[in-house]
């Protein structure tokens, strides 16, 4: 009974750090995602102008809403396409100064 106790505690534990970890992330840099969520990948490539993030969110959505990540890339980047904060995900990535996010859309599309 001791040692279930102890396994517990120490898993609530830490579940806390992992959950205070994961909102100082979100707080961190003061975004959060509502709408169609599982497509947040592509604003957060934005926001932390990072392309790893980027083509990663490419691939998991081939055969969701393209056949080939050029595919998808051209209908995230289309004008009636994905949007964050309202925005294109071009416009967004030229508000945000994301510079090597936006040079990989537009070298690609």
């Amino acid at each position: 009974m001791k040692r279930l106790t102890t396994i517990l505690s120490v898993t609530v534990l830490t579940v806390s750090i992992a959950s205070s970890q994961a909102f100082a992330a979100v707080s961190e840099q003061g975004v959060r995602f509502v709408g169609e969520t599982q497509f947040a990948g592509f604003c957060k490539a934005v926001i932390n102008d990072d392309i790893k993030v980027l083509r990663s969110s490419l691939s998991r959505n081939v055969g969701r809403i393209g056949a080939s990540q050029r595919e998808v890339l051209r209908m995230v980047t289309a004008e009636e396409g994905l949007t964050c904060n309202g925005s294109s995900l071009i416009e967004f990535s030229v508000e945000r100064d994301a510079t090597a996010v936006l040079e990989y859309l537009t070298s690609r599309s």
